[in-house]
């Protein structure tokens, strides 16, 4: 009896089972039903903006739906968050973020949603270093040139910070690296901070290339060191920090689309794969270079990992560096 009894059980446990994997699929196949919301959490006029606009009519051509990109601003791009966290787990609702959301967890004292089980990574969309640059009204030529002067005036100098999180983080790093001591002023997206130095309010940006690209292109800012081993293509007369005299200021700053938690797995599978095919699209590719972007092509399972791991080197980095985490706003 209790042997029958297990047999069925583990009858009716194995039909749940292939039950519950036949929809997956299902869901997949289905996908989407409806037109997705691609949620941008920061004001127009930065990198995040510049991308989502490009990949949206090649996304919208692949999917056959309508791709409504949506800027919400707020809260150091907590608003916008909160939108696709709170979603229908169907994959109807996409994100673009950026570096930010690795060192997020580390520098607030609580977030208002869960990073592992309220966001689900989707894809990598392009990478690109972090690009150091003054404002014109500054006569300095060099990165040498600025933090001898910062050392000499401690206090005088004004950061423009993109958000109040990630880009925080990277002032500090450089602080700390540099033995400068400068002021942060924090905007609300990439675009005002840009609008904030090349106006004059404040005198000079650490952000990524792609959102400061068209300022520096147009001779708007002056790009002084590009965080990586080797010069951007794009600036090629631009020093690395380690040609600069900052070796050890080094980040990679990558755009990637997230989704709801919870989401199926092959609907997951289904976005990554057609956001890979929309980055290797050849005019996409071309745009998206044209800001000093490097499309890339990986997984979600890959992206996954890589972000999870990189909040654990970022907690390291705040926890050596002395910074205290912040209260949300």
């Amino acid at each position: 009896m209790i042997s029958a009894a297990r047999n069925a059980a583990t009858l009716a446990l194995a039909a749940l089972l292939m039950a519950l994997l036949a929809i997956t699929p299902a869901a997949a196949q289905n996908f989407p039903n409806q037109s997705v919301r691609w949620v941008v959490p920061f004001p127009p006029g930065g990198g995040l903006d510049a991308v989502s606009r490009m990949l949206s009519p090649q996304l919208q051509k692949q999917l056959g739906q309508t791709v409504i990109v949506e800027n919400k601003a707020g809260g150091s791009g907590f608003v916008g968050t909160l939108t696709v966290a709170k979603a229908k787990p169907d994959g109807h609702h996409v994100m673009i973020q950026a570096l930010g959301m690795s060192i997020n967890p580390s520098i607030y004292q609580r977030l208002p949603y869960d990073p592992v089980k309220d966001v689900e990574p989707v894809a990598q969309i392009a990478v690109v270093p972090v690009v150091i640059a003054l404002g014109n009204h500054l006569p300095y030529k060099t990165l040498g040139d600025f933090i001898v002067a910062a050392k000499a005036a401690p206090g005088k100098y004004k950061g423009a910070a993109f958000v109040t999180g990630s880009a925080t983080l990277m002032f500090e790093l450089f602080k700390m690296q540099s033995g400068t001591d400068i002021q942060i002023v924090h905007y609300r997206g990439a675009g005002p901070a840009v609008a904030a130095v090349t106006g004059g309010e404040s005198d000079f940006l650490i952000m990524d290339g792609g959102s400061m690209m068209a300022a520096v292109k147009a001779n708007r800012l002056r790009a002084v060191a590009v965080s990586a081993k080797q010069r951007m293509a794009d600036l090629p007369d631009v020093p690395t920090t380690i040609e600069a005299g900052l070796p050890d200021y080094q980040i990679e700053f990558w755009y990637a689309a997230f989704t709801t938690g919870g989401t199926p797995k092959a609907v997951v599978e289904r976005l990554n794969a057609e956001i890979n095919r929309a980055t290797s699209d050849p005019e996409v590719s071309a745009r998206l270079r044209s800001l000093g972007l490097t499309p890339v092509q990986r997984s979600a399972d890959h992206f996954r990992n890589q972000h999870h791991t990189e909040m654990k080197i970022w907690a390291e980095v705040v926890q050596k560096s002395g910074f205290k985490p912040m209260a949300t706003q």
